[in-house]
């Protein structure tokens, strides 16, 4: 495979699918040309060559899940507080297009400083396992591809409430704007789904990403609620539609899903709904508790060993956790998935003193 031109979300997609279908298949030369990008074009009255407060405000709600993806990757924890280098690594500038109501921002030094701070949870990480993150959170997190899952969400909660409706014409009018919506998203949101499948098991926080950038898109989506039509990402969108999905609220928690090579300490087995895992993470330099259900569908024979020959052998594993954080300190850290480290010699200088920890 020569070189990989990648420019848009449809040639990055192209390349994730390949390679998370083809684990054997080396990362090839990749050459990125401006992007990824986040591109919006918003038609109305109110919308020639000028940007409005409600879109500003989105703006700098783009911008905040930005810096919340970065703290997610590189400290464990989508609220901490960003140093101010790392919000100047992170600053988007949004170039609206002369003459039009278009906006651009070049995403391509954001998802850069997002992949190399969830590079830094692990000793190693090759090109392959970061070609993938990077690609992932430009097409998917980022891209066109979670817009779209989000419209298909969005369009399932707007008919229920549209269900309500007892005047049955009014009911029926409101249902085909909603069919427009659906008929732009139902492929990609079974894509998506089929893709963040795999992509989880290479870096679950991308999951959490596209989940918060759900929320960013809500925003612009009631921004421009009185607009003729948008188009975010190439998706277009008719005013009516605009207006109808605005009305949709969306009151979801976003749980934050991280990876990261550990140690495992102890395991206390006394409660009998679950086991409590005593983990330093080796990499990060913090000592936390997470829980395991016991009665769940993850757990196995096989992952009971696996813990028992980390925890006995003094070995390192990778955990993929959901974890909950409030006021900066850990509240619930869940076990989701245990995969076993085979080159335990790269971390074996690791195990120097615990600096932090969060129970």
């Amino acid at each position: 495979m020569g070189t990989v031109v990648i420019d848009n979300d449809e040639s990055a997609l192209a390349l994730l699918e390949t390679l998370l279908r083809d684990p054997d298949l080396p990362a090839p030369d990749v050459e990125f040309k401006d992007w990824p990008r986040f591109e919006m074009h918003v038609k109305g009255e109110r919308y020639h060559s000028t940007i409005t407060p409600e879109l500003m405000e989105s703006f700098l709600d783009l911008q905040k899940t930005i810096n919340k993806s970065f703290a997610l990757v590189r400290y464990s924890d989508s609220s901490k507080r960003l140093t101010n280098a790392d919000r100047d690594d992170l600053k988007i500038l949004v170039e609206v297009r002369e003459g039009s109501s278009g906006f651009v921002a070049k995403l391509e030094e954001q998802a850069s400083a997002i992949t190399a701070g969830l590079c830094e949870g692990f000793k190693n990480m090759d090109s392959r396992h970061k070609l993938i993150t990077f690609l992932a959170l430009g097409a998917m997190a980022f891209g066109y591809l979670g817009y779209s899952n989000h419209l298909e969400h969005q369009s399932e909660a707007r008919k229920a409430e549209l269900a309500k409706i007892e005047s049955a014409a009014e009911r029926d009018e409101r249902m085909r704007t909603l069919k427009l919506v659906k008929d732009v998203s139902d492929a990609s949101s079974e894509r998506y789904a089929n893709l963040m499948g795999m992509v989880v098991q290479h870096a679950p926080q991308v999951q959490t990403i596209s989940e918060h950038m759900a929320g960013t898109y809500n925003k612009l989506i009631a921004a421009t609620k009185d607009s003729d039509s948008i188009s975010v990402q190439g998706v277009d969108l008719s005013g009516p539609a605009v207006e109808e999905l605005s009305k949709t609220p969306r009151n979801v928690s976003v749980e934050d899903r991280i990876a990261g090579v550990f140690r495992i300490q102890g395991v206390d087995h006394k409660s009998s709904a679950e086991y409590k895992l005593s983990l330093y993470d080796v990499v990060r330099k913090t000592e936390i508790t997470a829980t395991l259900p016991k009665d769940g569908s993850f757990v196995s024979d096989a992952i009971l060993d696996a813990i028992q020959e980390a925890e006995w052998g003094g070995k390192v594993v990778m955990l993929h956790l959901v974890t909950k954080t409030r006021a900066g300190k850990l509240v619930k850290a869940q076990v989701e998935k245990i995969t076993r480290i085979t080159e335990q010699e790269a971390y074996k200088d690791m195990s120097g003193e615990q600096l932090t920890t969060e129970r």
